[in-house]
């Protein structure tokens, strides 16, 4: 084989080799080319899931920022409301010392011991009141309050002033004789009783509604 036959083999041999080549290397960029697109769209995927993660994150931190806000408005109102129900009841307590040295006061007192008498169911009772409205029940005034518990319960009612008084803004406290039953009908524990009606009330004329 001559010289030139030997050089046309060589060059076959390099033309199949570059072609086959050529032919692997076609197939390695197309694998690499799905690879790579595949990684895309997972990457793509994984972006979307990360962005839809922290999206969720976001709204949720936002409602829980908004939900602390209200919160916190409602804790600063309730209590800007507690502040002026309290100070409603001040100012109402204050008005009630101060009716307690009133005039009007002494047929205020007659009214509570009667309501206190009823309560007991009549009989003998006994009377407490302030040291400074002693002077108000006197033993007329007593057997005719006694008369108009006697009228109400039906029951023979007889009242004593007792010895004992009481420290409040006013008012008094009815019991049975034998100490076994007792009303007590001072100005504080009227206000006590009656707090959540009273509690309604104010927040209605202060707020237009109940606290």
């Amino acid at each position: 084989m001559g010289s030139e036959g030997a050089d046309k083999i060589v060059h076959e041999i390099v033309r199949i080799t570059d072609a086959q080549v050529e032919l692997i290397l076609q197939e390695a960029r197309k694998d690499a080319d799905e690879i790579q697109g595949v990684s895309e769209k997972k990457a793509q995927a994984k972006r979307q899931a990360i962005l839809a993660k922290g999206q969720q994150q976001a709204e949720r931190e936002q409602q829980r920022v908004l939900a602390d806000a209200k919160m916190q408005v409602k804790r600063e109102i309730f209590d800007v409301k507690e502040d002026l129900i309290k100070k409603a009841f001040g100012d109402a307590e204050e008005r009630l010392k101060k009716l307690a040295g009133a005039p009007e006061y002494s047929g205020i007192l007659k009214k509570l011991v009667v309501e206190s008498g009823v309560v007991v169911g009549g009989g003998p009772l006994e009377v407490l009141v302030r040291e400074k409205d002693r002077p108000l029940l006197s033993g007329k005034i007593l057997a005719d309050l006694g008369k108009e518990i006697s009228k109400t319960t039906g029951k023979d009612a007889t009242l004593v002033l007792s010895e004992e008084t009481i420290t409040t803004i006013g008012g008094a406290i009815v019991r049975s004789k034998s100490g076994s039953i007792e009303a007590d009908n001072t100005i504080e524990s009227r206000i006590s009783r009656l707090r959540s009606e009273l509690r309604f009330k104010v927040a209605e004329i202060l707020f237009g509604g109940a606290s």
